[in-house]
């Protein structure tokens, strides 16, 4: 109550030292202008009587405002109630900052929720192609197809890594990615030729559509190129062994340039179509192919969203799977 006390006083020092001020020199004028009438203790009692009913008055109010602050200070629970404009709009400014603070803090706990379970599938994941590759190895690599599959296994194993790393990267994106004219055809022929002996393992044969060879969309190289690749590796997994092609149509609307990649695999069941973009949500497919981890679109997802990309997917149940990205384009 003291320290509360004490501060109130040195609040209004300055407003008592005017008052003062002004009552002295009114009843002065007054004494000065009339000497011979001396009735000075009369407006002088008035005076004080007017300045001690207000700073009891605004002291009360004063000291039920900041003992709840003083108790808030101690981490006690209290109900701020303002009597006045000033602690009105201190209130809000406080309730607006608690609000910011538990958005952030609720923000964080996701954050990190989401990246302990990401970790746990992802390491879940990293188990699988090392126990193949260990029964390959035992096996002595007898002929050639033992070969290619520990090639294969390696390669999922490398897929793993690089979606641990690409979503660890995710929560410092603002800080790794410069938007830049970038040649679209350029980009998607690289991430197709990297791809060259999974398209040739799986039988799957890819096709560029395109009207117009010199495309430049505003996006981030890097990025870009993860995204295509997820959407890339999908299209060859699901429509593995089958023979059929994956075609890539590149079409300009305007001011803005639609990628659509479409395969001819096992498509989607309608019931897992609005899941698709969760994270580790494999669905009905995920129990046919066991290297479906559910991370590709989710990722395929944030990076589009980061970049301002607008991504779709269409999809029928046994005839294939489209998935469409419309970028912005340079004039």
């Amino acid at each position: 109550m003291k320290r509360i006390l004490s501060n109130y006083l040195k609040d209004r020092a300055l407003f008592m030292t005017f008052y003062l001020m002004s009552f002295i020199c009114v009843i002065g004028f007054f004494y000065l202008s009339d000497p011979i009438r001396n009735e000075i203790l009369y407006p002088v009692y008035i005076g004080f009587f007017f300045l001690v009913v207000f700073l009891l008055v605004d002291g009360t109010n004063y000291y039920q405002f900041n003992k709840r602050v003083q108790l808030l200070l101690m981490d006690e629970y209290a109900e701020l109630q303002p009597k006045s404009k000033e602690q009105a709009q201190m209130k809000q400014l406080l309730d607006r900052r608690n609000r910011q603070t538990n958005a952030e803090h609720s923000q964080l706990v996701e954050q990190h929720k989401e990246g302990m379970a990401f970790l746990s599938h992802w390491i879940h994941h990293l188990k699988t192609p090392v126990s193949v590759m260990e029964l390959i190895l035992d096996r002595q690599l007898e002929n050639e197809e033992d070969m290619k599959r520990l090639k294969q296994e390696n390669k999922m194993l490398h897929t793993r890594i690089e979606q641990g790393l690409t979503m660890i990267r995710m929560e410092r994106f603002e800080n790794d990615f410069e938007i830049r004219a970038v040649h679209l055809i350029t980009s998607l022929r690289e991430v197709i030729n990297e791809r060259k002996s999974d398209f040739i393992y799986n039988s799957v044969y890819p096709l560029i559509e395109c009207e117009q060879e010199e495309l430049l969309v505003l996006t981030d190289k890097k990025w870009n190129n993860i995204m295509l690749d997820q959407v890339i590796s999908n299209a060859i997994k699901y429509s593995s062994g089958q023979g059929k092609k994956m075609i890539v149509r590149v079409e300009r609307e305007h001011q803005r340039v639609i990628v659509s990649i479409t395969d001819h695999g096992i498509g989607i069941p309608p019931y897992d179509m609005e899941r698709i973009f969760d994270p580790f949500f494999t669905g009905e497919n995920g129990r046919e192919f066991r290297h479906s981890s559910g991370i590709g679109l989710y990722l395929c997802k944030k990076i589009a969203e980061k970049l301002d990309h607008a991504l779709s997917v269409h999809s029928e149940l046994n005839k294939g799977t489209t998935v469409s990205i419309t970028y912005l384009t340079k004039s």
